[in-house]
């Protein structure tokens, strides 16, 4: 049963250093023209929308399209799909976009959550990773949404930024809990490549904070967020009681999922396969044959089970993937024990999950899988 729709917008207005998604800078025809094939495509899958229970437009930058556009895309989507049957429909967006007509567009459309991409408040790490928004910005999108009835606003941060301070880091976190949000997604930075972060890394331009340095702070955005009444329920995902994002979990716990648009990704039908990941031809695709698939891939199930179930910090119910997957994980895995003797894992009432300790060896525990 499909419960989840993920429609991807690959563009944005400048792009990022550190960013390796799907996305480009792009004229106003060479958008207008994707939208007709997202939206063919969109229609392509109409009959199997019955039970959807999460919509997410993702990007790129979907609050970079002009607004007539957005508008358009919110009409067709609205064409096909019962809005009022979703529990959660959400939108990414850039501070600087979300003036009150956006939000008013959002609200009239049913979109009921909305993620922004803040990433800091210091001005410097900003303009370092190509942001063009400011503090105030941000202040008057959230206030814009609150203006327009949307209360459940996800902020995306990032930590452990190149040459970041401690002192920077609390400063932040200090601006984050004073915002009246429901949702924080807050990730370190990573070393992508491909993108200009990575190729100022390999020219030796640039430096990476130290692992321990990476831990300390990520001890201190864990335990400030918690202060702050944020359940940590996902590696890098803290919200309110009630407000963790429905259609993140459908990955997180292995449900079935169609992605449309350029570059996206599916697991339906219990088969795992992307879009073409290029503009260009991803339109070609739709407008000759209707099929902009570039490749339908295997994966090992169990362990992409236990790779994203590990990430939710409830763990996984161990007896749960021994029936499903007619295994022994504990004699699969020997590894299981070693962790679980070290306190990186631990085992209670059936759920294997992390300690803190083995949050900051995620990476170790997770390349036994």
């Amino acid at each position: 049963m499909l419960t989840a729709l993920y429609i991807h917008v690959p563009f944005c207005d400048k792009v990022c250093t550190y960013c390796d998604f799907h996305k480009e800078i792009a004229s106003l025809d060479k958008k207008k023209k994707y939208l007709v094939s997202l939206i063919k495509e969109l229609e392509n899958h109409k009959f199997e929308y019955n039970d959807l229970k999460t919509v997410y437009i993702g990007g790129g930058t979907p609050s970079s399209l002009p607004i007539n556009l957005l508008e358009e895309l919110l009409i067709q989507i609205k064409k096909y799909i019962n809005i009022k049957k979703l529990t959660e429909f959400s939108i990414e967006t850039n501070p600087n976009d979300i003036s009150i007509e956006m939000a008013n567009l959002f609200n009239k459309y049913g979109i009921n959550r909305v993620s922004i991409g803040v990433q800091t408040f210091n001005d410097n790490h900003l303009l370092f990773l190509g942001r063009t928004h400011s503090k105030e910005d941000v202040l008057n999108a959230v206030d814009n949404l609150l203006k327009s009835g949307i209360t459940n606003i996800n902020i995306d941060m990032i930590f452990s930024l190149v040459n970041q301070t401690m002192e920077e880091l609390v400063l932040d976190l200090e601006e984050v809990v004073n915002l009246p949000i429901k949702h924080i997604s807050y990730y370190s930075l990573i070393l992508e490549e491909k993108t200009k972060l990575h190729y100022l890394y390999s020219q030796n331009k640039i430096s990476m904070n130290s692992e321990d340095l990476e831990a300390l702070m990520y001890n201190r955005v864990i335990d400030t967020l918690k202060n702050k009444g944020f359940n940590h329920y996902e590696i890098s995902n803290f919200s309110k009681k009630g407000y963790e994002s429905i259609h993140n979990m459908i990955y997180w716990q292995n449900k079935q999922y169609l992605g449309i648009g350029s570059g996206s990704h599916s697991l339906y039908k219990d088969s795992r396969f992307s879009n073409i990941r290029n503009v260009r031809r991803y339109t070609k695709s739709l407008n000759e044959d209707g099929y902009p698939i570039s490749e339908a891939y295997e994966v090992e199930p169990l362990r992409e089970e236990m790779i994203m179930g590990l990430r939710l910090l409830a763990g996984v119910n161990i007896n749960f993937v021994n029936s499903k997957y007619n295994v022994d994980l504990l004699e699969l895995y020997p590894e299981i024990n070693d962790f679980i003797s070290k306190e990186l894992l631990v085992l209670e009432n059936d759920y294997l999950r992390f300690t803190r300790k083995g949050l900051l060896l995620g990476n170790i525990i997770f390349s036994i899988f």
